[in-house]
């Protein structure tokens, strides 16, 4: 079984992932009551904006692991996860866009792309963890 121990992770990526994992926390909490009583005031913009902290903070938490990182390989390797997700993720959003432009897929919130990203970051982690690890 794949498993990442703390010691195969370097200073930056600790951090990272603990900051992630406060911002999820921070998501999981903020967003079902969020949907749960949203209204159409002024409040519900405010609550849309509060819903969205958490993960912009995600997105900020990424910046900063890769100028933190000071290993160039493991730096190399997130700069290509973003990438690789990057791409894929707006193929998948601009390929479901014109599906449901031409009326073949129902419509999607865009709050899901992100969602999207970071699930391709995790697949294309575990996918190049296993590659090296094959490798050795």
């Amino acid at each position: 079984m794949f498993a990442v121990r703390k010691s195969d992770l370097t200073p930056a990526q600790r951090a990272h992932t603990r900051r992630i994992l406060w911002l999820l926390l921070a998501y999981a909490i903020i967003l079902p009551p969020l949907v749960w009583i949203r209204a159409n005031t002024a409040v519900a913009a405010l609550m849309a904006i509060a819903a969205s902290l958490p993960v912009l903070g995600i997105f900020a938490s990424w910046g900063r692991h890769v100028s933190d990182e000071r290993d160039e390989y493991h730096q190399t390797m997130a700069l290509r996860r973003i990438a690789v997700a990057t791409n894929a993720t707006m193929g998948a959003a601009v390929v479901w866009g014109f599906l449901q432009g031409f009326g073949a897929m129902p419509l999607v919130e865009a709050y899901w792309i992100p969602c999207i990203w970071v699930l391709m970051q995790g697949m294309f982690a575990c996918i190049g963890a296993f590659s090296r690890r094959g490798a050795e």
